[in-house]
């Protein structure tokens, strides 16, 4: 069984900054000033070290409501790979879900989005790690859960999603399942 020291220790392993020619991409969230309950932003940073070819910038990628947000960033060539989980209500029966991006490193521009849920929101998205495949091209995330995840093979607490030609293509990932 799946518990929330296994989320912390699923996002304590995940990497939260990222570097590509000189500029360091972080992930980070930070609630809203004086808003009740409380709202995360789940932002994408860029800071320039001496040999980036671009500025400091940011980008907003999302908000999650009451719940912080495990989170987690990776680049190439190709752009950033960036994961979140959030709750989008203040509910208790509003899920934990899973959202990837494709960002621009450049422009810090959303290029691509997708969201993932346990069906019938039965249960919860409870961490993630996003990683790129040696091919550069296939991205991963992978974490713990309780549910079902929408289309999932396999069955357990654990899931892989893998997204093909993820900063070409809008293909959808395939998900796995494992204890």
């Amino acid at each position: 069984m799946t518990g929330p020291d296994d989320a912390l220790a699923q996002q304590e392993s995940a990497a939260t900054s990222a570097s590509l020619d000189g500029c360091i991409y972080s992930i980070s969230a930070y609630p809203q000033a004086g808003v009740t309950p409380t709202v995360y932003d789940v932002k994408l940073f860029r800071q320039p070290i001496p040999t980036c070819a671009y500025g400091t910038g940011s980008v907003t990628l999302g908000t999650s409501v009451i719940y912080e947000p495990t989170r987690s960033v990776a680049v190439n060539a190709l752009g950033i790979a960036a994961s979140f989980t959030k709750k989008s209500s203040v509910s208790g029966s509003s899920p934990i879900t899973l959202s990837v991006h494709h960002v621009d490193p450049a422009t810090l521009t959303v290029v691509r989005s997708n969201s993932l849920g346990v069906y019938l929101g039965a249960g919860n998205i409870l961490s993630e790690n996003v990683a790129i495949a040696s091919d550069g091209t296939t991205v991963t995330v992978s974490g713990s859960k309780s549910g079902v995840i929408y289309g999932e093979s396999g069955s357990g607490s654990h899931y892989t999603a893998t997204f093909p030609d993820f900063f070409t293509s809008t293909t959808p990932p395939t998900v796995a399942a494992f204890p």
